[in-house]
């Protein structure tokens, strides 16, 4: 999404969006299709809570591609999912 984190939710339409940044704009518009680890080779993503480390994956939760600092953010479920 043009927020910077992937789509994480759907409109009431069905249309992709981030649940993060709502109503915001931009939460609402794709900024590109991706898959895998399509353009984030030897990147690391550090959980926004417990600062967890994983490889960078577009498909982690609520994952943020922070292209301009060190790494990308992700949720690793460290405090539950409710």
């Amino acid at each position: 999404m043009k927020c910077g984190h992937v789509a994480n939710a759907t409109t009431n339409t069905g249309k992709p969006c981030c649940v993060i940044c709502a109503p915001d704009v931009n939460s609402m518009a794709i900024e590109k299709e991706c898959e895998g680890t399509d353009g984030l080779e030897g990147r690391i993503a550090k959980c926004s809570y417990c600062s967890k480390e994983t490889t960078s994956r577009w498909s982690l939760p609520f994952f943020n591609y922070r292209p301009t600092k060190n790494n990308d953010e992700y949720y690793c479920g460290c405090g539950g999912w409710d």
